[in-house]
């Protein structure tokens, strides 16, 4: 059974980069580019993984870590992120976050993150 992943990033070169990265891997990527996209999309289906920008249109990426963590505490996220404070990256991690990928992204990074919690 194939594994499954949300990304969610309003930058749509990331997600393209994210997705063809991960079907190398045998792993599904659904895509959204807003948090709105990504609660509905995480309402009809389950994940195996969420990695989620902070910095979104619309509902932030904060917003919407503490919506999935309220539907399913034991969710997976990683947040993806250009930039975080220590003051920020406790708060997510406070809040429920696994972990944190840095952009630009690395490969090697983000492999051995999807290795480490799938």
């Amino acid at each position: 059974m194939s594994k499954k992943i949300l990304i969610v990033d309003d930058e749509e070169e990331i997600l393209a980069f994210m997705s063809r990265f991960l079907k190398r891997l045998d792993i599904d990527a659904v895509v959204a580019v807003s948090g709105e996209e990504a609660l509905e999309k995480y309402k009809q289906e389950p994940f195996d993984c969420v990695f989620l920008d902070v910095h979104l249109t619309g509902i932030s990426g904060v917003e919407v870590l503490r919506k999935i963590k309220e539907k399913n505490p034991n969710e997976k996220v990683i947040i993806i992120t250009g930039s975080i404070s220590s003051d920020n990256r406790e708060k997510l991690l406070a809040m429920g976050a696994l972990d944190y990928l840095q952009k630009p992204i690395d490969l090697a990074d983000f492999k051995e993150k999807i290795l480490k919690y799938l």
